[in-house]
């Protein structure tokens, strides 16, 4: 039996306590891709408990979870973009962070139309928010874009 079998439950019970911090949102990792997919793993789970509270007419807690949600999402896309890791080449975490993001957006903004109407102001600066990071993945992942001049990251007007 030796150290091996020793030291195996205490990695697992290391690995499984370094994945998710406290409060339900997703724990820093030294792996951007893995952030990521574990951020749309949780991020279904924090909306629903937005989606509760909303429920519950408790708009600061709803309020409280989305910017939790937020934040997990600007990290992960944060990481992903600070690894140098080329999107359309390599598109993993970026498109799963990405089609998280574009199915969340519509079942959000549901939900932000069940908030009074004097209190949403912030509910949709977040989903403004997340739509520009879509849009930034979007442009990660497909950069040659008909139409878009190389080297151009937004649409002139």
């Amino acid at each position: 039996m030796g150290t091996k079998s020793r030291t195996r439950p205490a990695l697992a019970l290391a690995a499984l306590l370094c994945t998710a911090a406290p409060g339900g949102s997703v724990a820093q990792t030294a792996d951007p891709v893995k952030q990521a997919k574990d951020v749309v793993r949780a991020g279904q789970t924090q909306l629903e408990r937005m989606r509760h509270e909303v429920r519950n007419e408790d708009y600061d807690a709803a309020l409280r979870v989305l910017r939790e949600y937020r934040d997990a999402i600007k990290s992960a896309h944060s990481g992903l973009k600070a690894s140098g890791r080329d999107a359309e080449k390599k598109p993993n975490g970026f498109k799963n962070l990405q089609i998280h993001i574009r199915q969340s957006i519509p079942r959000l903004e549901q939900t932000i139309l069940s908030v009074p109407v004097d209190q949403r102001e912030p509910f949709e600066a977040i989903r403004k928010e997340l739509d520009a990071i879509d849009k930034e993945l979007i442009d990660a992942l497909f950069p040659r874009q008909p139409g878009k001049k190389s080297g151009e990251t937004k649409p002139q007007s």
